[in-house]
């Protein structure tokens, strides 16, 4: 069925993006994040971005890293998110955090708002991440999604009017925004919903069987 698929398209976009950008506005804050130095410029961030980073949270353990740390706190104005940041590696609790933004994100897929304990870190410290504030720090990656369904629809040289169908499969598909957001662009679709978490493993292993016969 080649003459059925009109056309190809995407973004590399997965589950952890959105984990990251959330990390990063509501949770990497309280570890120093957007601080300022004695000079008036912010905090380097690279800690952060690879604590908010799962493929790089391992790199914030190593000896360099907390050397170079260790000499920033002296230049940072309000220690208290720095300090935080130090205890956090010297539990080397960086995938602990990841897995609770995950789960924050997940949760905000039907709730408004989560309160995240974070004890671990600080008797007492916690922080309450919204499904507004998630949406605001992904509309970056929803624009992107947008440009590729706009370029997707211009190859195929298939208008808005035409599609009639949406298939979702993916975790990420069921963030609300990005239905919303592709609901907006291609309003006369229904929407048609897979195995979210199972259909593209499915598909992977059908293709595979039909390529070298397992």
């Amino acid at each position: 069925r080649q003459d059925d698929i009109l056309a190809t398209g995407g973004v590399h976009i997965g589950g952890t993006d959105f984990d990251k950008q959330l990390s990063l506005a509501g949770m990497m804050p309280l570890f120093g994040y957007g601080s300022r130095m004695k000079s008036g410029a912010y905090m380097p961030t690279s800690h952060h971005m690879n604590l908010a980073t799962w493929h790089t949270i391992n790199s914030v353990y190593s000896q360099k890293s907390q050397l170079a740390l260790g000499s920033m706190r002296y230049d940072i104005e309000d220690t208290g998110g720095i300090d935080r940041l130090f205890k956090l590696i010297e539990q080397r609790a960086g995938h602990w955090l990841a897995m609770e933004v995950e789960e924050t994100k997940i949760q905000l897929t039907h709730a408004d708002s989560r309160h995240v304990p974070l004890d671990r870190v600080e008797p007492g410290l916690s922080v309450d991440l919204t499904r507004a504030l998630f949406e605001s720090s992904i509309e970056n990656l929803l624009e992107r999604v947008r440009g590729s369904v706009t370029q997707l629809l211009t190859d195929a040289s298939v208008s808005v009017a035409q599609v009639d169908t949406v298939f979702f499969t993916g975790g990420s598909s069921g963030i609300p925004a990005l239905r919303h957001s592709i609901s907006a662009m291609l309003p006369n679709a229904r929407h048609v919903e897979g195995n979210i978490f199972g259909s593209i493993g499915s598909g992977l292993a059908i293709e595979a069987s039909k390529r070298y016969g397992c």
